[in-house]
């Protein structure tokens, strides 16, 4: 049962059975490194799989990812593995479902954390995007654990919107150093013609903002006084890199925007 031939001649139910064993690395997948996040091998060998086989797999995916939404259970690495595989089909079912659950998050304490930002994570990285209203309701669950990803769920759709959301940030230096490696990816993808009202917008607003939040984005913003592109200014990178750790570094999905932990 382990290689594309036996996956093609299985029924749709026993797909299912199996994504749900290789998503807890039960199964054996073809994988570039032994420790490789079996989400990746999943998506590597369907690419090998009979179209009817793909279709169940997939149908499989949003199959578990219903049964999470119904009720939250689940351990945490099969459930981010879940995510990461639901993200990367995206399937605008499955989007409706993780958006639904997010709302629903304060009458589940039974969803970790961790889980709750790999949700909220899978959300800014998959189509289609939620619109800047329902970031804002998430802001306002839990401003400390989820400012950063719903500042990048807005800055992804909506930059010059994002900037409304700057007062209702924790008022923490980490924060602000997150904030302002996020809004300098957002300048970075602006037309350069609109990159300096960016900027004059989010200095506007930093006098609404704590001060420990609005210290290291005023730096971000001065920096941003010349027009230099965001390469010539390596030395912010550095300084804020250093100090929130290897772990905030871009990564994963989405790079530009995602990279979220709880302040």
């Amino acid at each position: 049962m382990n290689t594309p031939i036996s996956i093609n001649d299985l029924s749709h139910e026993e797909i299912r059975a199996w994504l749900e064993r290789a998503l807890r690395g039960q199964e054996v997948l073809p994988r570039l490194t032994p420790d490789e996040s079996p989400h990746l091998g999943i998506l590597r060998l369907e690419k090998t799989l009979k179209p009817a086989a793909r279709d169940s797999l997939r149908d499989g995916s949003l199959q578990l990812v219903r049964r999470f939404c119904a009720d939250g259970l689940g351990e945490t690495a099969y459930l981010e593995q879940l995510l990461a595989l639901a993200s990367a089909f995206r399937n605008p079912e499955a989007v409706r479902m993780l958006a639904q659950l997010a709302r629903s998050f304060p009458q589940m304490p039974q969803i970790s954390v961790e889980i709750r930002l790999a949700v909220l994570a899978a959300l800014v990285d998959t189509p289609p995007p939620q619109p800047a209203a329902f970031w804002d309701g998430i802001l306002k669950q839990d401003s400390e654990k989820y400012a950063g990803l719903a500042l990048s769920g807005v800055l992804a759709i909506n930059p010059a919107q994002a900037i409304n959301m700057l007062p209702a940030m924790p008022d923490t230096e980490r924060t602000g150093q997150a904030a302002a490696l996020k809004l300098d990816l957002a300048w970075d993808d602006l037309p350069s013609k609109k990159r300096f009202q960016f900027t004059q917008d989010v200095e506007a607003v930093l006098a609404q903002c704590g001060p420990r939040f609005a210290r290291p984005v005023k730096v971000w913003t001065d920096s941003k006084e010349e027009p230099i592109g965001a390469s010539a200014n390596p030395g912010l990178w550095t300084a804020l890199s250093g100090v929130l750790g290897i772990n905030f570094a871009p990564q994963a999905r989405t790079p530009k925007l995602c990279p979220c932990l709880p302040a």
